[in-house]
């Protein structure tokens, strides 16, 4: 299987948007009380602020989009820890008919290639604790938990 992956062009903002729905409802299933259930995850608008930015990346088959990642890099440069730069992805998205055959991976491979060519130290995301497959996929690329975040409502 031969997976390309590219920079987006703003006429696909429906397949991606159709992909981003996937995770969406997935999120909403497991969080109703934060996420909402909204049919219009990535609009044009926000596609193209992404594309502007360089930051959304798509994996494709045979010109069909199976995939998609949205990354953003930051410096974390103060007086009391280590210079970090970071590259944080803060979407990854595979279409539900083709997870398991390594698409995944490849997005992820491709972002850690990203980070080294603009220098980044590390490479970091988050991931909801009920999201245990793609927990199994970050673990088997390398990755390693770091931190635990808690929440309450008020």
């Amino acid at each position: 299987m031969n997976i390309n992956i590219e920079i987006p062009k703003v006429e696909e903002q429906k397949e991606i948007n159709d992909l981003a729905r996937q995770i969406q409802k997935i999120h909403f299933n497991w969080r109703p009380d934060l996420f909402l259930n909204v049919e219009e995850v990535i609009s044009k608008e926000r596609l193209r602020g992404l594309l502007d930015k360089n930051c959304i990346y798509v994996a494709k088959i045979d010109e069909k989009i199976v995939g998609y990642i949205i990354i953003d890099i930051m410096e974390k440069d103060n007086s009391f820890i280590r210079y970090r730069k970071l590259l944080v992805v803060d979407t990854l998205c595979v279409d539900e008919n083709y997870r398991g055959k390594g698409i995944g991976t490849q997005l992820l491979e491709f972002a850690k290639n990203l980070g080294k060519e603009n220098k980044c130290t590390d490479m970091y995301l988050t991931v909801n604790p009920k999201n245990e497959n793609a927990i199994k996929t970050y673990e088997k690329f390398g990755m390693r938990l770091k931190d635990i975040t808690y929440m309450m409502e008020i």
